[in-house]
């Protein structure tokens, strides 16, 4: 009988993820149409359950070149000095992002993510010196993002401390939770922020979390708790590379939840 309601509840959250409004995404006119949605979300979204646990530092572009003229001069004295510091960033494969959550009934979540965009980011290289920042991909000075990029995200529950003290049950994120959630995309240029003029959802799905109770535990019931992914083209024409995409995720009250930037 569990089995039956949970296999219910998960038919629901699937149902739900498809056709909520808390992204403003696309209405879904047809079974067929729900269905190759789902699989195009689930074939986006798939490295996401197997990351989203993990601190966002690991995500973030690694060094590839550091050097420094002044150690440079005095190990190689009978050579000129290269001019002022040099750092190289590979940002191969896209941006990583992730942050923490909180909601007044005092769930907690996990919210983690990737910018990618179609061969933008193949060979693409951050290189910061003393006289600023660029961006280069195959030799060439690269000043704007593409006319688009896409937006992956997972969201599943998340302890509110690290600390195992902290013994609180916390509630789970229900569909009905999600439903009061909103999320909002800016572009951010120094402290100035702008609204996207255009993002549109292209991918939804959810999926129960399997529960690793045994012994007596089995026999008791327990809330089921989902893990919830999407998918979102976003306007990028004309959008220099030094500007930040940030995600805000408000609650009906306007309240902020959770807020994390994509940062080349």
């Amino acid at each position: 009988m569990r089995s039956d309601v949970a296999t219910g509840e998960l038919r629901k959250a699937e149902a739900w993820a498809m056709e909520s409004s808390w992204v403003g995404g696309p209405a879904l006119n047809s079974n067929r149409e729900r269905r190759m949605l789902s699989l195009r979300a689930i074939a986006i979204l798939g490295w996401l359950p197997v990351s989203a646990g993990l601190p966002a530092w690991c995500f973030q572009s690694r060094v590839e070149d550091r050097t420094d003229s002044k150690i440079e001069a005095q190990e190689n004295s009978g050579k000129p000095p290269k001019p002022g510091k040099r750092t190289v960033w590979n940002l191969e494969g896209g941006v990583f992002f992730a942050t923490d959550g909180h909601l007044p009934n005092g769930s907690c979540f996990r919210l983690a993510g990737q910018m990618i965009a179609p061969e933008f980011f193949a060979g693409l290289r951050r290189v910061d010196t003393d006289q600023g920042t660029s961006y280069i991909a195959h030799d060439k000075v690269v000043t704007e993002y593409p006319g688009q990029v896409q937006i992956v995200l997972h969201l599943l529950d998340y302890p509110c401390s690290p600390d195992l003290k902290d013994t609180i049950v916390r509630p789970p994120i229900t569909r009905e939770i999600m439903s009061t959630l909103h999320l909002k995309f800016y572009w951010k240029e120094g402290l100035h922020m702008s609204p996207v003029e255009d993002s549109k959802r292209i991918g939804a799905s959810v999926r129960r979390v399997a529960s690793y109770a045994s012994g007596p535990a089995v026999g008791e019931e327990v809330a089921p708790r989902f893990e919830w992914d999407y998918a979102f083209t976003v306007n990028s024409e004309k959008i220099p590379l030094v500007n930040d995409l940030v995600l805000v995720i408000e609650n009906e009250q306007h309240k902020i939840c959770a807020r994390v930037a994509a940062r080349l």
